[in-house]
């Protein structure tokens, strides 16, 4: 590993380390780039400890939502939700119940680590 790469890391993983020390009771969120599972050939792939924040989460069946860069398509969710289930409804009305459901969300604080690249 080069210097520059491991300097990188050694501050990567005192980044986690902080966190993990500073707010015990938060899960651990392993987020890894599609980059690093490039395809099924193989059972494991290497990959490297990347950058690590305070954030949070809401999940579903189909995916996982960040609140720092994902609310809003949260409220998207709902409103095609509802749009589905209540074809009759305006589209202003249904704006206003999607963010009525998007201001809802149970969002779970976490520490969120990215898995990069090596």
């Amino acid at each position: 590993m080069d210097s520059v790469r491991a300097e990188k890391q050694k501050s990567n993983i005192e980044t986690l380390l902080k966190l993990v020390n500073e707010n015990p009771e938060l899960e651990i969120v392993p987020m890894v780039a599609t980059d690093v599972c490039a395809s099924d050939d193989f059972t494991s792939w290497m990959g490297s400890w990347g950058s690590a924040k305070i954030d949070e989460v809401y999940h579903n069946e189909e995916r996982i939502y960040f609140r720092s860069i994902d609310e809003e398509e949260v409220e998207e969710l709902f409103f095609n939700q509802l749009e589905v289930l209540n074809p009759s409804w305006s589209d202003t009305y249904l704006q206003e119940q999607a963010e009525i459901k998007a201001k809802e969300v149970q969002w779970e604080k976490v520490i969120t680590v990215y898995i990069d690249l090596p």
